[in-house]
């Protein structure tokens, strides 16, 4: 069985249980484990759960995209309303 490669699965999604710092140093990081998605879309909707379940978001990088967490919250917030009409 052929596992997916981290170059077929080119978005990740950095997150943590505390805030993400102003500046978001390759060094800082290099010490979380990030989560690869196949598409911008899955890493959003991961990043939404992650947002529900009460941790933070830092980023979300893939193929000449970058985006802040704050950035991320925004996209993610018609995803969380959903979820609060429940």
């Amino acid at each position: 069985m052929l596992r997916p490669s981290i170059f077929s699965m080119p978005y990740a999604l950095y997150y943590a249980t505390s805030p993400a710092p102003k500046e978001l140093s390759k060094d800082v990081l290099q010490r979380l484990i990030a989560v690869h998605f196949s598409t911008e879309q899955d890493a959003y909707h991961a990043a939404a759960l992650v947002l529900r379940g009460g941790q933070y978001v830092w980023l979300i990088e893939g193929p000449d995209r970058r985006v802040s967490a704050a950035e991320v919250e925004e996209k993610c917030r018609p995803i969380l309303q959903m979820f609060k009409k429940r």
